[in-house]
């Protein structure tokens, strides 16, 4: 298999969410690592690690000549679907069309979030559906066997070499560039500036002694600005994500964490996890979606907490056992965390590799 056509809605800047992120990483593997010839489409213009993304998705049931033509010319083997709703009957409306403009094309679904196998999913799903969704987490996989669609499960990546750890003495030159104290316990959270992603709670954690918090913002989505307000208010650093820089926010902390419960308030498999536990940092979660069968029952460095109360009390623990050891060695110490080992497998080449083999194209 050499020619696939990749399709997502929003595969255009900024980069600074988990969908974007997922369908330009895979992009980019599946053209390096799979070498493969790839025709990218999505609403808007732009560019992906080089390579042109083509504006020709007009309307949200794929209606359109431009769509049409974009997939008779270039005749791929095989479509890869990564789309912003995922698997919901719109979606599969939008299949169909696909399958209509590329007969006999096989195409793979990759749903990212949860969304109910409701009565009007299951008739649409019966007029037209993907060969395969590969789904990046329980709940996704659970909804298309609800819906008799063919499944497996994948996991995203992390790029290893981007997000590392980072050494005491770097830890602290980058918390003097950002203002914060190079002896406090620095606790990060990355992502949507949403009250319904229980950001709250980091209000509480400002509180305690000797406990930093950053909050790094993405663009892509408006913020609540009584939110930022509040957080900035409670001596939280709020920061505007710059994504060829975010890697710093992550080096400077000593724990990620996420508090998100909602279902539809994150990707099933969030990425900014994953990225932290590539800086091996403590990571202090709900046990969201996939990420415990992916980091375990809670062992070294990742906690599990499922209110905003278990986690206050995680991080005091933390930031305990952090003081001790600040004490002891009298200077900067490393993160508190251990997680990187959890991830070292993942790769978006890796993913690559799955979604080909998925497809029926596997060497």
């Amino acid at each position: 298999m050499k020619r696939i056509a990749l399709i997502c809605e929003v595969m255009h800047e900024p980069f600074d969410e988990g969908i974007r992120i997922f369908a330009a990483e895979l992009s980019r593997a599946l053209a390096v690592s799979e070498q493969m010839k790839l025709l990218l489409l999505s609403t808007k213009d732009s560019v992906v690690g080089g390579m042109t993304v083509h504006g020709v998705l007009e309307n949200r049931y794929f209606v359109s000549r431009r769509l049409a033509g974009s997939l008779g010319s270039f005749a791929p083997e095989a479509i890869v679907y990564v789309p912003w709703t995922s698997l919901t009957a719109r979606t599969l409306i939008r299949v169909r069309a696909l399958k209509r403009y590329a007969p006999g094309r096989r195409v793979a679904l990759i749903a990212l979030q949860p969304r109910p196998a409701d009565l009007l999913s299951r008739l649409v799903a019966g007029l037209g559906r993907p060969d395969v969704v590969l789904a990046a987490g329980p709940g996704a996989m659970r909804q298309a066997e609800r819906l008799g669609i063919p499944s497996a499960r994948v996991s995203p990546g992390v790029d290893l070499a981007r997000f590392r750890p980072a050494s005491a003495e770097q830890r602290a030159q980058l918390r003097q560039r950002a203002g914060i104290d190079p002896r406090a316990f620095v606790v990060l959270h990355v992502g949507h500036m949403k009250e319904s992603r229980n950001i709250g709670v980091i209000e509480q954690l400002a509180k305690l002694a000797s406990v930093a918090c950053v909050v790094v913002g993405s663009t892509s989505t408006m913020a609540d600005t009584r939110l930022t307000g509040r957080l900035r208010a409670a001596g939280v650093t709020v920061m505007t994500h710059h994504e060829d820089r975010i890697e710093f926010a992550y080096r400077l902390a000593d724990a990620y964490l996420f508090p998100v419960i909602s279902p539809l308030d994150a990707i099933e498999t969030p990425l900014s996890v994953l990225e932290a536990a590539a800086c091996d940092l403590a990571i202090v979660s709900t046990p969201f979606g996939g990420l415990p069968d992916l980091l375990g029952k809670g062992e070294g460095g990742v906690k599990w907490a499922g209110t905003s109360g278990e986690m206050v009390e995680v991080v005091r623990g933390l930031v305990a056992t952090h003081g001790a050891t600040h004490g002891a060695t009298h200077g900067a110490t490393p993160s508190a965390g251990g997680t990187r080992r959890l991830v070292e497998k993942l790769s978006w080449a890796a993913l690559a590799r799955q979604v080909v083999a998925a497809l029926g194209g596997a060497r």
